[in-house]
């Protein structure tokens, strides 16, 4: 479900994300929306980066593993 806001910017941007929003799917609220889906991706796979920064050899942890499940007899 859609809900309304307004926002307010100065002339340049109001007048680039119009501009935008003339030539994308969705006009500028389609163009605002895609914007912030970016910036949530872009926050997420910071996050994902920090928390394998945190956790050195997981990855290799984890892989040795799966390699270990796999090679089990059944």
């Amino acid at each position: 479900m859609s809900e309304r806001i307004t926002v307010s910017f100065d002339e340049p941007v109001a007048r680039r994300v119009r501009q935008c929003g003339a030539r994308t799917r969705g006009g500028a609220s389609g163009y605002l929306e895609r914007l912030v889906r970016q910036d949530e991706l872009r926050e997420g796979l910071r996050a994902h980066g920090r928390w394998f920064a945190e956790h050195p050899g997981y990855d290799e942890d984890a892989q040795a593993e799966a390699a270990a499940a796999h090679d089990a007899p059944r």
